[in-house]
């Protein structure tokens, strides 16, 4: 009996110090799985639709600087543009609403339900789209095209479409007209040659015989002695 005392001791003695490792594990396990995991910083997505310059003026770009463009074909709505057309023209697309960015107004920007079911982004009506061709900012080689039953043009941050320019160059003024040829000055009049002298009249005839010098004095010329007709 006074033996199994101390066994009896010493065992609860070695239970206590387990116990307290127990609890010690236990509460380093709790600390690590309630620990709170840091959020992540969310950042805002870029601006789905925004305002550049281009050698067209101000149109409308995308997140990446990417020309946008409307296309004639479309109706309010409705896009119709799909399969090879998408191709080519792959449309603006959208998972939620859609960003604007400076220059772009937002009571004008939309969405509309493509026909395979995902959110295209329009603006003033007309849904919008890249092209294939364009491969950095600021190109606008779609301006103007005309495929797929239609035309594409840029968009103005009203939502119009934007004209080509002329092929003069757009911003330069158009070439002025060239002068009108000044015609040559008409050749002068050949000098006319003047008028022939009239020709002199010849003198009375008097048939051989000398005026006043007929020897009798008178103007009948009849010569001879004095005809007594008084000199006349």
């Amino acid at each position: 009996m006074t033996r199994g005392r101390p066994i009896a001791l010493l065992a609860g003695a070695a239970v206590i110090p387990l116990t307290a490792l127990a609890i010690g594990c236990g509460g380093s396990d709790n600390s690590n799985a309630t620990a709170a995991t840091p959020a992540p910083k969310t950042t805002s997505a870029p601006p789905a639709v925004r305002v550049a310059n281009t050698h067209l003026g101000k149109i409308l770009v995308d997140s990446k600087g990417q020309t946008l463009y409307l296309f004639t074909k479309d109706s309010t709505g409705k896009s119709a543009c799909s399969g090879m057309c998408a191709t080519f023209w792959p449309p603006l697309q959208t998972g939620g609403k859609p960003g604007v960015g400076p220059g772009a107004s937002a009571s004008l920007i939309g969405t509309i339900k493509r026909s395979d079911g995902t959110s295209q982004v329009t603006y003033h009506g007309h849904p919008l789209y890249r092209f294939a061709k364009d491969t950095k900012p600021g190109d606008v080689n779609g301006e103007g095209v005309t495929a797929f039953g239609g035309s594409w043009f840029a968009v103005s941050p009203a939502g119009n479409r934007v004209s080509p320019p002329s092929k003069a160059g757009a911003g330069s003024p158009a070439p002025a007209p060239a002068p009108k040829a000044t015609p040559a000055p008409a050749p002068p009049p050949a000098a006319q040659a003047p008028a022939p002298a009239p020709k002199a009249s010849p003198p009375p005839s008097n048939n051989g015989i000398p005026q006043n010098g007929g020897g009798d004095g008178d103007s009948d010329n009849n010569g001879g002695p004095d005809d007594g007709d008084g000199g006349v």
